[in-house]
């Protein structure tokens, strides 16, 4: 599996008060995860035996669900509302591991812990990693992600790929309902490209002098590349959300938001907004809240499931820099 880590520039101009923010932003708290039942998909054929699956992270859950349908028995192991990169292992993640007949993966190192332990289950189940064959942006500067950015499902025509993939992997271990999965992922990839729609309409209500993110950490790049937004900087200059950044860094976010006109920032729903917000009142921006960067919302938020997401993140980002 690849690997990287990017960090960009920011930071406040009180070293004190900086350290203080620090302390009381690190730690996020995660969920044990539960079994994940598959819903059944608009198109899909019944069997009397379910495929035991297992998904890493909730983005890649919900693609299953869509596609699997009533054929499918799903275990999500990062549930929605948890930050993939501080996510440690459960011992019910492995007895669920130990038992699939196949696993989704997002790769890229978003997973660091995901090698060790598919080891140490002594699962015979096959390891599909849907990031393969997608063209990856990545920095020079995020040693730990070698390969690039892991964030790749906020690019539309990325995540159409990851359908593709789960759709193919699942025809392999599930013969019989090849069909059924081929004619799901082309339904839902269709809904994919209305929601593409959607969101597109969205950021080009912003004007385009004002299209300049600045969010919590760098999870955003595909969406930006996608969507034509100038990325001028991240509270946390990396890919992976419980990196810390540096008082250098921070006070040169605070000059480049203010010498770049940057209408807002953008705190996401997995990350303590405290830095963000301090931040901000340095800058004299508005901070809002929250996009949905490393995974899906809770159940009844904006962004529960993939399609809403996309929307939901358009939508606020419109409703910041307008």
């Amino acid at each position: 599996m690849k690997s990287h880590h990017f960090k960009i520039g920011t930071r406040l101009v009180m070293l004190g008060l900086l350290t203080t923010i620090l302390l009381s932003a690190c730690g996020e708290t995660t969920l044990t995860p539960t079994p994940s039942p598959a819903t059944p998909a608009e198109v899909t054929g019944a069997s009397s035996t379910k495929i035991k699956v297992v998904s890493t992270i909730s983005v890649v859950a919900d693609f299953v669900k869509n596609i699997g349908g009533n054929r499918v028995e799903l275990y999500d192991i990062i549930q929605p509302g948890v930050d993939a990169h501080s996510y440690e292992p459960t011992s019910d993640d492995s007895k669920y591991l130990a038992t699939a007949q196949i696993i989704f993966a997002n790769g890229l190192n978003l997973e660091a812990w995901l090698d060790k332990t598919i080891k140490n289950s002594g699962t015979k189940g096959q390891l599909v990693l849907v990031s393969e064959g997608i063209k990856l942006l990545s920095k020079a500067d995020d040693s730990d992600f070698k390969d690039g950015d892991p964030h790749i499902w906020h690019s539309t025509v990325n995540a159409k790929k990851m359908v593709d993939s789960i759709a193919a992997g699942l025809g392999k271990v599930d013969p019989a309902g090849k069909e059924a999965y081929l004619a799901n992922a082309k339904a839902y990839n269709i809904q994919i490209d209305e929601a593409y729609q959607k969101a597109k309409a969205q950021i080009e209500s912003i004007p385009p002098e004002r299209r300049k993110l600045v969010t919590n950490h760098e999870a955003f790049t595909y969406f930006a590349d996608q969507f034509g937004l100038e990325i001028v900087g991240s509270v946390i200059p990396s890919f992976d959300s419980t990196a810390e950044p540096s008082a250098a860094e921070l006070s040169e976010l605070v000059k480049k938001i203010k010498a770049e006109k940057v209408p807002a920032i953008f705190t996401e729903n997995t990350i303590n907004p405290k830095l963000a917000e301090q931040i901000g009142k340095e800058a004299g921006v508005k901070i809002f809240s929250n996009l949905y960067g490393d995974g899906l919302g809770e159940q009844g938020s904006a962004g529960d499931t993939y399609l809403k997401m996309i929307v939901a993140n358009a939508t606020n980002i419109a409703n910041g820099l307008k």
